[in-house]
């Protein structure tokens, strides 16, 4: 999970520093609400070894980048966050590996 993690942060940093992507497509606002639905669901769920230590860590770490990313990788992270939010193991997030992949191939 935390390498995933860091690779979808990863991905989004180097979107936002080398500027790639469409200029249009994307809804920032929704991605963001999406992420915030992730962190909000990921900490309700009470894991036994949480990546964070409240809802807004994670919407700190996971979000603040993820909405900054260009306009034509918002939707695939949305649905990205979409996926991760309504996993049946949210704590083992192992249930959004085409998502994941999508990141790869987002420009």
């Amino acid at each position: 999970m935390k390498r995933q993690l860091l690779g979808v942060l990863g991905l989004v940093l180097s979107f936002a520093v080398i500027g790639c992507g469409s200029s249009s497509g994307g809804d920032p606002a929704a991605t963001q609400t999406s992420c915030t639905a992730y962190c909000t669901a990921y900490f309700a769920a009470a894991c036994p070894t949480p990546m964070y230590t409240s809802a807004s860590d994670c919407q700190s770490s996971e979000c603040t980048q993820a909405s900054t990313a260009p306009a034509g990788c918002q939707s695939t992270l949305k649905t990205y966050y979409d996926c991760r939010a309504t996993q049946a193991d949210i704590c083992g997030d192992t249930g959004c590996t085409a998502e994941s992949a999508a990141l790869n191939n987002c420009h």
